[in-house]
């Protein structure tokens, strides 16, 4: 896809609780930012995000999440502080054509307050605009936050066997 639709400027996210955040695209030199987020979040986190208990992403992890060939990462930072990195976003092309893959890590700290169904919104958009119709999401059925943010989205579930759920939204 075409870099022409991509937008440089950041996304301001109000939470619940009146919390202001910027959210932008990742890139190359957000490495060490990204791994410091990891580094905070909790082992039941990273689990629920990457199905395993992920402690940091490789450099060459990160460099196929930060190539606009493969996708958009965004990251979100208190307005305040945005060399602290509090989210990541991930809105990845798959093998399906207008299907893209979305996944979300949120800082524990900042659970709870609205951000992840602001940035599920957010790439829902993103992904329109990259000229997605659908998002395909994996996520395990106790990560009940998460299931709960894609049901707002109307996601429904493909493949309901095992302990994942295979999602889909429709854009």
């Amino acid at each position: 896809m075409p870099d022409a639709g991509r937008r440089d400027a950041a996304c301001s996210i109000t939470l619940t609780d009146g919390a202001a955040t910027r959210t932008r695209e990742a890139a190359l030199v957000d490495l060490s930012p990204v791994q410091e987020l990891h580094r905070r979040c909790s082992l039941g986190s990273r689990a629920l995000r990457y199905n395993a208990g992920k402690s940091q992403l490789s450099p060459a992890e990160w460099h196929q999440l930060s190539n606009p060939e493969r996708g958009t990462t965004l990251v979100t930072t208190p307005a305040e502080r945005t060399d602290h990195i509090i989210a990541m976003t991930n809105v990845m092309r798959t093998d399906q054509q207008g299907v893209g893959e979305l996944a979300i890590l949120v800082e524990d700290a900042w659970q709870a307050r609205g951000l992840g169904t602001a940035l599920a919104e957010h790439a829902a958009a993103v992904a329109r605009r990259e000229g997605h119709h659908m998002l395909a999401a994996t996520v395990a059925v106790t990560n009940k936050p998460m299931l709960h943010v894609l049901q707002k989205l109307d996601a429904t579930a493909v493949d309901t066997t095992g302990p994942v759920l295979d999602l889909r939204i429709p854009l």
